[in-house]
């Protein structure tokens, strides 16, 4: 309807095959935009819920006073100044009245703290932007971490986005993952964005990454489990049904393992994880999840 030049293959393009009327994470900025524009319901709706209780509220005052005069014998001195309007009002406490759950994310705010920025679609930054007027922002994001791509530098890409006066730090030390992972990382990043910031390992595990059968993969975790007391694995891979996590195994998709980290990682089938951009992040983004081990499984 918005947009009668698309032809049948393009439009077809455009349509989701699941839940294709349901709302998505990309729906929210526009949303947003929408509301801004037009003015939130709720809003309207909760100034007339406050405004119905500080009329009840003034009518149960009203009655109070109207016994209190009646109980006065002469109706006369300072017990009469409660006919006066003035009075009666500062008698209601309109802040102790229901008024409705205000938007706690409406703003505005004086300082706000971005993380996993390289993600933000230029919709998603107005979005903060009009939250914070006074533009301060800690943000904190990696290019090579950026599922859809980034080409642009961090200088670049927040000017787009309308922010000024930027003040840039460099991450060069890797705290995280020993060296022997970020040796196998590093190539799968790089031949998708050649000019990744990938940080130096400080440490070295000691441990070299395994290869190995997805058909070990029980056999891996049993003996990595009755040789650790402690800490925690995860197995991760592109179908949910690649491991049932337990306690102390968890079983995510390469997206969701973002910003975690597990003493042991084993990937299943990492070439699954896509193409291009997308697929080598991923791959990127879920062996650098790994502190200690990393095992790589394929069919």
């Amino acid at each position: 309807m918005c947009a009668p030049w698309l032809g049948p293959d393009e439009v077809r393009k455009l349509r989701r095959k699941e839940a294709p009327q349901a709302w998505t994470v990309s729906d929210l900025p526009l949303l947003d935009a929408a509301r801004q524009r037009l003015g939130d319901p709720e809003t309207a709706r909760r100034a007339l819920r406050h405004r119905a209780a500080v009329d009840a509220e003034r009518r149960r005052m009203a009655d109070v006073i109207d016994n209190v005069l009646a109980a006065d014998d002469d109706g006369e001195g300072a017990v009469t100044m409660l006919r006066g309007r003035d009075l009666q009002d500062s008698l209601i406490d309109e802040t102790a009245l229901p008024s409705g759950d205000p938007d706690l994310l409406a703003g505005p705010f004086a300082h706000i703290v971005v993380d996993e920025a390289q993600e933000l679609t230029d919709a998603e930054w107005q979005m903060l932007l009009l939250r914070c007027p006074s533009r301060s922002f800690t943000i904190v994001g990696d290019r090579a971490q950026a599922r859809h791509g980034f080409t642009e530098s961090w200088q670049e890409r927040l000017e787009r986005a309308g922010l000024d006066r930027i003040d840039l730090a460099t991450l060069s030390i890797n705290y995280r993952t020993p060296e022997e992972i970020m040796a196998a990382a590093e190539p799968v990043i790089r031949a998708e964005l050649p000019d990744a910031n990938v940080p130096t390992s400080i440490r070295s595990g000691n441990v070299p990454v395994e290869h190995g059968s997805v058909a070990d993969l029980t056999t891996i975790l049993d003996t990595w489990l009755a040789a650790h007391d402690e800490g925690t694995a995860c197995v991760i891979g592109t179908g949910a049904e690649t491991f049932h996590a337990t306690p102390r195994v968890r079983s995510l998709t390469p997206e969701l393992s973002k910003g975690l980290e597990f003493d042991l990682v084993v990937l299943v089938d990492p070439e699954e994880f896509g193409e291009g951009i997308e697929g080598a992040v991923d791959r990127y983004v879920a062996m650098t999840r790994a502190t200690r081990q990393l095992v790589i499984l394929t069919s």
